[in-house]
């Protein structure tokens, strides 16, 4: 669409007049016209925005596009909250209640998700999950730290491993893909294209692949990624497996088996010559941030019969495109030649280093 600012539309309408008044900056007609263009450019904003609007490709409204979503018999997978495990302390045979609140060192918070007795050692473990959801609930090793109200029965506690699982709703090019997806892959009669629309009704899952009739006859593989195409954790994997199950997914009799992904990690390393004044470490920092990218995209493989290729071309064309890059030459996981990775495997970028020439 043509958008036309306030300028033009003025000068539009100054030409279309047909009396013989001045039509000079200041007069009576410039000031009409003036005030014309003014509105005339916020209807074409109007237009323009709403015109985007009309279509799920181009619009950018979050509600807007929940509903061409609809349409296509597509919902917007929400939030999900970070899950883990605490170790408490204290004196052996306390009750720690479930919805105990503990803290992690930024403040917030978590409830326990069942309740746990100190054992003799005074010891205990117990799983946990973020109040709020979204990404902001992940925390490292040893950040939860405190607890909500002090107990003097209870004397420290701590996670041992990660806490997470928590994403942030869909985002609109992802939900966006998944509505066209489902009109251009047709499900029908539980066959792959249903499987993998039922994992993707799950809040969390990033990508799907299935393997039909991987163990005999009525058998199907289902693996998921997480939202960051990391391997999915068996929270998210038993509510595949729900969903897969329900009335309204499988066919009767159908044996259906989900897991994670496994992860294949990639190594790239290489040199770059670098334009002046630009910083090694800037360089790597982009590169890596678009190589990863690539890999979740697929926009640097390409399917060779049911094993995924990782093109070690299209990784230099990459660091190539990075600005301030003047030539570079790469390895990948220390050969030269392309990567295969197993249609059960998910590239993982494990990292990039690079080094000046």
């Amino acid at each position: 669409m043509d958008i036309k600012n306030k300028t033009e539309v003025r000068n539009e309408f100054l030409d279309s007049l047909e009396n013989s008044l001045s039509k000079m900056e200041g007069s009576y007609n410039f000031d009409i016209a003036s005030g014309v263009g003014a509105v005339g450019q916020n209807l074409y904003e109007i237009l323009d925005y709403w015109s985007k609007q009309a279509f799920i490709d181009t619009a950018t409204d979050d509600d807007i596009i929940d509903r061409h979503a609809v349409l296509f018999g597509v919902s917007r997978r929400g939030a999900t909250k970070a899950v883990g495990e605490i170790t408490i302390s204290g004196v052996p045979g306390t009750l720690v209640a479930d919805n105990t609140i503990v803290l992690n060192r930024q403040g917030l918070k978590y409830r326990t998700t069942r309740q746990v007795y100190l054992d003799g050692e005074g010891k205990g473990k117990a799983g946990i999950e973020a109040l709020e959801s979204g990404l902001s609930g992940n925390c490292a090793i040893g950040e939860i730290s405190s607890f909500e109200i002090i107990n003097t029965n209870l004397y420290s506690v701590t996670n041992e491993a990660e806490v997470k699982g928590g994403f942030e709703k869909e985002p609109n090019s992802v939900l966006i893909a998944r509505a066209k997806e489902k009109v251009m892959e047709p499900a029908h009669s539980g066959n792959v294209n249903d499987y993998k629309q039922w994992a993707r009704e799950v809040d969390g899952v990033g990508d799907v692949h299935v393997i039909p009739l991987w163990n005999g006859n009525g058998t199907v593989k289902v693996l998921v990624s997480d939202y960051n195409y990391e391997q999915a954790q068996s929270d998210l994997i038993r509510r595949v497996k729900e969903r897969i199950e329900r009335e309204d997914g499988r066919p009767v009799g159908a044996k259906v088996t989900v897991e994670s992904f496994k992860q294949f990690e990639i190594s790239v390393d290489g040199t770059v010559l670098l334009e002046k004044g630009v910083q090694l470490q800037d360089v790597q920092k982009v590169a890596e941030a678009e190589i990863r990218v690539a890999l979740r995209q697929g926009s640097v493989s390409y399917k060779k019969n049911k094993s995924t290729i990782i093109s070690i071309n299209k990784l230099e064309r990459i660091v190539l495109n990075t600005a301030g890059v003047v030539d570079c030459s790469l390895t990948l996981n220390d050969g030269t030649v392309n990567v295969e990775v197993g249609e059960e495997y998910a590239p993982h970028l494990r990292e990039v280093r690079l080094r000046e020439s």
